[in-house]
């Protein structure tokens, strides 16, 4: 969606979390919940990675609204239980089958429980639940999961994705496909035992093995339809418009004061970290007391340049301004647009710069040091330098 898109695009955060993800963590505190954080953060951007979005999102004629509902969907969903993911995000890694299991709510709190506390601790195992409930919303579909997982530790993985349904041709649960590469390497109806599963599987059973027990409707409504009609009542041009004022008119700008003169400032990212720190997998990432330093391991490989795109001085100035290492990757990041312009505005910003165009976000802001604008940020051997730069009086100026 493209709300997603101009809010720092997930492969900028993907590409940040590499380096930089152990050094927030590590200065932020040492608590066990951002070590939990960490873990799940990086699950999570590993599942994203290379994916595509719902084809119907390319040629959605209300991208607005889509906008508007992504938002409200994002602020609601608080659980770090349970993902809203598009098909096919939640794969296992390497490309390795994972046990798909297709479950409602029509099967009973009981039933549930039992299957997510066999779940737990199961990495190749993913739940999946096609939507919330009829007239339901999704903070109380999620408050209603918690109660289901109060006590179950580690989580069992469990995903919102009716893609997964369509898909498959899902209509009743419960139903288990083990899927790998995008392929059904078998399938059965009516069974809730992973054990079970996997014991077919260890003796070779392959396809579909058909129905094993009972089945029953599914409980819950199907969200990406639901989303898709709520859609198609938006066919006035008025409606339209209300939407996408609606949206820039609620949103926040991370604003920074202009450049009054040329500065350059380094960031050093070397932490120390406070205790062990180990994956879910039993490897240790990093031991207590050592130090680490992200761009000893890996480039950073980007250049952010910042700006506030409401200003055409610095808009000239940011088109004069130039990356010392050619071959990084160039982002443009914005502290604020025009909230008047809208959707428009920033679809001509991008084609002054003839590149895409983010906005800035507190993380960002806050993990770079960032003061003053226009700014860039890159690397300069194992360090990070930000580079202020005074607005240039005439497009004609010095590059930096």
């Amino acid at each position: 969606m493209r709300f997603f898109k101009h809010t720092l695009h997930s492969r900028l955060v993907r590409r940040m979390t590499g380096f930089f993800m152990l050094a927030i963590l590590l200065t932020h505190g040492a608590a066990q919940a951002e070590e939990d954080w960490l873990v799940r953060s990086q699950t999570i951007l590993d599942r994203l990675e290379g994916q595509p979005r719902p084809a119907w999102l390319d040629s959605n004629p209300h991208q607005a609204e889509a906008n508007l509902q992504a938002l409200d969907l994002v602020n609601a969903s608080k659980s770090k239980a349970l993902a809203v993911m598009p098909d096919g995000l939640a794969t296992h890694p390497q490309g390795k089958p994972v046990s798909v299991m297709f479950v409602s709510f029509s099967l009973g709190e009981s039933a549930l429980k039992g299957i997510f506390e066999e779940a737990s601790g199961q990495e190749d195992v993913l739940l999946v639940f096609r939507g919330p409930k009829p007239q339901q919303k999704l903070p109380g579909f999620f408050a209603d999961l918690k109660a289901l997982l109060k006590d179950i530790d580690p989580l069992p993985n469990i995903v919102i994705d009716p893609t997964r349904f369509q898909k498959w041709e899902v209509t009743t649960v419960p139903e288990i496909v083990v899927e790998a590469q995008g392929r059904a390497l078998l399938r059965v109806k009516g069974v809730t035992s992973l054990d079970w599963v996997k014991a077919r599987q260890n003796a070779g059973r392959q396809g579909d093995l058909g129905r094993f027990g009972e089945v029953y409707d599914i409980a819950e409504i199907d969200l990406l339809e639901a989303i898709k009609s709520r859609l198609a009542t938006l066919d006035g041009p008025r409606l339209k418009q209300q939407a996408i004022a609606r949206f820039w008119q609620k949103r926040q700008f991370e604003v920074l004061p202009a450049s009054r003169e040329d500065r350059d400032r380094t960031i050093d990212l070397t932490v120390t970290a406070p205790r062990d720190l180990v994956a879910p997998n039993g490897n240790l990432i990093i031991r207590a007391g050592h130090t680490v330093n992200p761009l000893d391991q890996l480039a950073f490989g980007l250049c952010l340049i910042v700006f506030d795109a409401t200003q055409p001085a610095q808009l000239d100035t940011v088109r004069q301004l130039s990356c010392k290492d050619k071959n990084a990757r160039v982002l443009y990041l914005a502290t604020q647009l025009s909230r008047e312009d809208g959707w428009e505005g920033l679809k001509s910003l991008e084609t002054t710069l003839n590149a895409p165009v983010y906005l800035l976000t507190p993380d960002v802001r806050q993990r770079f040091q960032l003061q003053h604008v226009p700014a860039v940020v890159e690397q300069a051997g194992n360090r990070l330098v930000v580079r202020e730069r005074k607005i240039l009086q005439s497009a004609a100026g010095d590059k930096s």
